[in-house]
């Protein structure tokens, strides 16, 4: 049976499970993960556009899988798989009982049925290289891999003697445009479209003191032209950062890269997330101390596709087909607002 969380599934969430999957984002390498808290948060703040946890169970398994929003836009990100529960050796039931795979695909399925009927548009995720048995479940379920980055984590000293820093500035709000304009000359159009970014996707959320994540942006360039976009989001466990830089300045990326650095103060570990169509920027953000971790695939998911239908017309219907100029109306007397002396009296 698969459905949404429970209050009896709680307890079971709680425990240990026999295997688990974390498809890591951005927003999960700055601050954990916790499956059982955010069950609760379900239950308690409803599932839907915002959430979903879904809940399976069949002879002593338990499975569930968790997806999140990413903001206020109409998509959803898959963050977490697991399973519960083992059958003894010998059993019977063992036959009949799916694997961690199959269960995950069935889970994955109805959670992408739910999303279209909470009108979440797309939904996105992100596999490791070394996974290529969950990859598998999400192409089968129609996903397609769009992009991939590369992850990287700064190792080294953050800035060298004798330095210039580049004249950046902090990121405002007048700056969405720009950032996105720049995210359109060096992003390829199929990303563009995977993503479906716009301008407020580059707008710094504003600062919460309740919340345990905070953002920085800095730009390079004039208003209406910038030539590179650093942004450092940091959480209890990392900083991650990200870089978007013109084909023009691609020399001054190493002090960009320190720059960012300079402004970290504590000993998290900094990430930095490098898309393979930037490979050519590997080199230059290695010079600060940065070396490759992992990489993965990036993949998405629409729920909606553009239709189609004809429309049904009467063909004889008057006023259709009629490109006629409309007699305009002479105006009765009492509508003219000018009065016409007689020229003879003839007519009296």
């Amino acid at each position: 049976m698969i459905r949404s969380v429970a209050p009896f599934d709680l307890w079971g969430l709680r425990r240990k499970p026999r295997s688990q999957v974390v498809l890591y984002n951005e927003l999960l390498l700055v601050q954990p993960h916790h499956p059982f808290w955010f069950a609760l948060r379900c239950l308690l703040q409803g599932t839907g556009r915002e959430r979903e946890t879904m809940i399976y169970r069949d002879h002593g398994v338990c499975a569930s899988a968790q997806a999140r929003s990413n903001g206020d836009r109409p998509e959803q990100s898959i963050i977490y798989l697991s399973t519960q529960g083992a059958n003894n050796p010998g059993s019977s039931s063992e036959s009949r009982t799916p694997g961690d795979y199959d269960i995950w695909f069935r889970l994955l399925e109805r959670l992408c049925i739910k999303a279209g009927h909470n009108y979440v548009q797309r939904l996105y995720t992100s596999v490791g290289n070394h996974q290529a048995e969950i990859r598998e479940i999400f192409r089968q379920l129609g996903f397609q891999a769009y992009a991939s980055h590369i992850l990287l984590r700064w190792s080294g000293p953050s800035c060298e003697p004798g330095a210039t820093p580049p004249p950046m500035r902090a990121q405002s709000r007048r700056d969405a445009w720009a950032i996105h304009k720049l995210y359109g000359t060096v992003t390829p159009p199929l990303v563009q479209q995977a993503e479906v970014h716009s301008s407020r996707t580059w707008m710094l959320p504003r600062s919460n003191r309740w919340s345990r994540r905070r953002s920085w942006g800095w730009v390079l360039g004039p208003d209406d032209d910038l030539r590179a976009y650093l942004r450092i989001l940091s959480g209890p466990l990392s900083h991650v950062m990200t870089l978007l830089v013109h084909p023009g300045v691609r020399e001054h990326v190493p002090d960009i890269v320190r720059f960012g650095l300079s402004h970290l103060r504590d000993a998290r570990p900094v990430y930095l997330l490098l898309r393979d169509y930037h490979q050519d920027l590997l080199v230059s953000v290695q010079q600060p101390g940065f070396q490759p971790v992992g990489e993965q695939v990036l993949l998405v998911k629409n729920t909606v596709v553009p239709v189609r239908r004809p429309l049904e017309l009467p063909a004889l219907k008057a006023g259709i087909w009629d490109t006629q100029v409309p007699i305009p109306r002479i105006s009765i007397p009492r509508e003219d607002s000018q009065t016409y002396a007689r020229t003879t009296r003839c007519h009296k």
